[in-house]
């Protein structure tokens, strides 16, 4: 069985936080696995419940335990961007922050574009093209968050999916200052690109579609 090492740090809390995550990984536990209870934790650890309640506050606020009724705390799969997603909505992100997340969005896109063109099937691209809209008028910004999760979910990337869900603020800003609303081509002609015959077109095609977002780097 593994044991958990006793602190020697003062701060107590951050030490209860990092013995755990180390118990976890050490005891290659998996979603759904008990975790030793909070007078074990205590005992093992040589502080009081009260500072193992505060360390073990910190997992569960990262969605890695959670406590069950008569079960007691158990390991869970958490959602890897639920703090940066709780960050997006309380809107605490700089304008250059919210820039540099639609950087990495724009490149992850351009990354998946060969995927997403061998991916593709004539369901998802009929889906893909009922959330385009037409040829010439601006997505509102509900249409350009729906259109871009699809396409990422086109190339089979659940986290991208997620990453690209908290992105919201980053929409918000580049919506604000209007260069949302300046992209072409257009949704329509990216979904003409993909249902051709080359995926470097459809990647190029993306690259031009992406450039307003680039056009200071």
């Amino acid at each position: 069985m593994v044991e958990l090492t006793e602190l020697r740090s003062t701060t107590l809390a951050d030490g209860v936080e990092t013995s755990l995550l180390d118990y976890i990984r050490r005891s290659e536990l998996n979603p759904g696995d008990l975790l030793p209870k909070e007078e074990e934790l205590a005992e093992q650890l040589k502080v009081s419940r009260h500072i193992v309640r505060e360390g073990v506050s910190r997992l569960k606020s990262l969605g890695l335990v959670e406590s069950r009724k008569r079960k007691g705390m158990i390991l869970t799969r958490p959602n890897v961007f639920a703090g940066v997603s709780k960050l997006a909505e309380a809107k605490l992100f700089s304008d250059a922050e919210c820039r540099e997340f639609m950087q990495i969005r724009v490149y992850m896109e351009l990354g998946m574009a060969e995927t997403i063109f061998r991916r593709k099937t004539p369901e998802n691209l009929e889906e893909l093209r009922a959330l385009a809209g037409r040829r010439g008028k601006p997505p509102a910004l509900e249409e350009e968050i729906a259109f871009h999760s699809k396409l990422v979910s086109i190339g089979g990337n659940g986290t991208g999916g997620e990453f690209l869900k908290i992105l919201t603020s980053a929409f918000t800003y580049v919506f604000g200052h209007g260069t949302g609303k300046n992209v072409t081509p257009f949704h329509i002609d990216l979904c003409d690109a993909l249902e051709g015959d080359s995926w470097e077109v459809f990647h190029q095609t993306m690259k031009a579609h992406f450039a307003p977002y680039l056009k200071n780097q």
